[in-house]
């Protein structure tokens, strides 16, 4: 039994390996959950705001809950705001393009934030908010959505994110407020929680799965290279019963060498690695982030 189980030892290897960088990764991403103090004692304690009456308090009180939950995690304050009033008539606008309709969501989004205090750490630092305005007149549609983000999370947040927060949100957004909010919070999470080692998490069972399969490779490939095959036999070398061995020898006549350069192209380029979407606040205050419309 026991030369049975070491003729595997090349199976089990890998599996140990793989095994103990899961549990690695799963005890460091355990050790960025420990929870963080908060620092400012100015910002309300309402996280959600829902003046467009999109949810239903139920579904409030979740939203709130699985907040509250998550920002000690992160360091970080999360707010929602579900609007259904025209920023154009608030802010004096007149005629209606892309740009106007931006400036004024991102305005609203960012002195909300700044009006309230908020910021986990300090005022107006550590945060994101995410506003939904649902006004449709019939003649202007003012349908849109502004993430407005400060302090750690306007660090980490590149375009590449907030375009996933946004396309997460969208997804969701003309079928479930609820839902949609519910991705935006978990986005956040996740792409907080995850630090400078990443934002992911690998399964235990996905690194179970590779340790199998590439020990199944490594073993099936090692067995094979390891079979002997029988290429001469008792009468390879015998005609008629005599010794019959056949000398052959290759002569170097001429010699060329031909000689060629290469040419290679090397491409560079940078990535954008947060502070997507950077402005100043009406206030003052530095804020990212981006905005869909419709």
């Amino acid at each position: 039994m026991k030369k049975y189980f070491s003729y595997f030892k090349f199976l089990y290897i890998p599996i140990l390996i793989l095994t103990v960088l899961a549990v690695i990764l799963f005890a460091v991403h355990a050790f960025r959950d420990t929870l963080v103090q908060r620092g400012n004692t100015d910002a309300p304690s309402e996280r959600v705001y829902d003046y467009a009456d999109v949810l239903t308090e139920e579904e409030e009180n979740a939203i709130r809950v699985s907040i509250a939950a998550r920002e000690p995690k992160i360091g970080a304050d999360i707010v929602l705001v579900f609007l259904n009033e025209s920023l154009y008539a608030k802010y004096g606008v007149t005629e209606d393009t892309d740009a106007n309709f931006e400036r004024c969501i991102r305005t609203y989004a960012d002195d909300f934030y700044d009006s309230n205090n908020y910021g986990y750490d300090k005022v107006h630092g550590n945060g994101a908010i995410l506003v939904y305005n649902w006004y449709n007149d019939g003649i202007v549609n003012e349908r849109g959505c502004w993430l407005s983000t400060a302090g750690n999370v306007y660090s980490r947040y590149s375009n590449s994110r907030a375009d996933h927060l946004l396309d997460d949100f969208y997804d969701e957004i003309n079928t479930s407020s609820y839902a949609a909010a519910v991705s935006f919070i978990d986005n956040i999470y996740k792409d907080m929680s995850g630090g400078a080692a990443g934002s992911f998490a690998i399964p235990l069972w996905l690194c179970l799965l590779a340790a199998v399969i590439s020990g199944a490779v490594f073993l099936s490939l090692h067995l094979k290279t390891s079979e002997g095959q029988d290429t001469t036999t008792v009468n390879t070398y015998l005609e008629n019963g005599v010794p019959d061995i056949k000398v052959s020898q290759d002569e170097l006549i001429n010699k060329f060498v031909t000689s060629r350069v290469i040419q290679t192209q090397s491409t560079s380029g940078g990535s954008h690695s947060g502070g997507s979407g950077s402005h100043v606040s009406s206030g003052g205050v530095t804020h990212g982030g981006g905005g869909r419309r419709g």
